[in-house]
């Protein structure tokens, strides 16, 4: 059965409800709310994620450790909760994200929701999702950097990187 997602202006008003695929559409003239969850750990290392090959979009490229829609009637945390598990295997309660922001991403008609996550977890602990997700790895800073602004990242906008990158660095200098 296919997905149902809330649906909302550009400035988020919520205006009903309508399945993935018309979210997905080309021009569906609404906008519908991802979770873009960003984790780092003690040592000050950022996960990212390889995306599986199956994928439809943007197989085999790395990307945010976790991430994924906003289902009908579902909070945003629920599906930040929902998505880590279903993605790493890890379980978390709402209180472990910390909301960062709204970013609007008008290519894909989203309100994407931003959230940070700390998690201290050895590569071996989680328990990823193959049908989602090929790898995962930690990276210090500075590699996360060459990734994260290479063509080996699923391509966002610039001021998204931007934004991420400074977000994370105040993070990271916090644990130092």
């Amino acid at each position: 059965m296919e997905e149902i997602f809330d649906v909302y202006t550009r400035d988020g008003k919520k205006i009903g409800t309508a399945p993935k695929s018309k979210c997905h559409s080309e021009n569906p003239l609404f906008y519908h709310k991802p979770v873009w969850i960003w984790i780092i750990n003690s040592k000050g290392e950022i996960l990212i994620q390889k995306r599986a090959k199956t994928k439809k979009n943007f197989p085999s490229l790395w990307d945010m450790p976790s991430a994924g829609h906003v289902v009908s009637g579902e909070t945003c945390k629920e599906g930040a909760i929902r998505e880590t598990f279903e993605e790493l295997g890890v379980e978390t309660k709402e209180g472990d994200y910390e909301y960062i922001g709204e970013y609007i991403y008008d290519f894909a008609w989203e309100l994407a929701q931003i959230y940070f996550l700390r998690l201290d977890y050895e590569i071996e602990k989680f328990k990823i999702s193959t049908e989602e997700v090929e790898k995962i790895k930690w990276l210090n800073y500075d590699d996360f950097i060459d990734v994260f602004y290479s063509e080996e990242f699923v391509p966002l906008d610039k001021e998204y990187k931007d934004m991420i990158c400074r977000i994370l660095k105040e993070k990271l200098n916090k644990l130092s």
